[in-house]
């Protein structure tokens, strides 16, 4: 927990739904740090044929946009698929 008591907190659930997993993500913002070889996976695993952008988001505890933005970095050549 940081020295103000603010934490970043991500839930997986659906309104109506108990909450089935709190994730509590540590660090001075809350936020995750991930390597440009993990941006080029997941955004190439959003790529795959029926494989959505929201489901892929939701498992890797991103947004949608990130992973569109990861997908046009690939697409112009600033992320490299492993």
């Amino acid at each position: 927990m940081e020295r103000d008591g603010k934490m970043g907190v991500q839930l997986d659930g659906s309104i109506g739904v108990g909450v089935s997993r709190l994730e509590v993500i540590g660090g001075p913002s809350g936020r995750r740090r991930r390597t440009k070889a993990e941006r080029a996976r997941i955004a190439a695993e959003s790529m795959m044929p029926g494989v959505t952008v929201a489901d892929t988001a939701r498992k890797h505890g991103t947004t949608r946009w990130q992973i569109y933005d990861w997908r046009k970095q690939i697409r112009k050549g600033n992320l490299v698929v492993p």
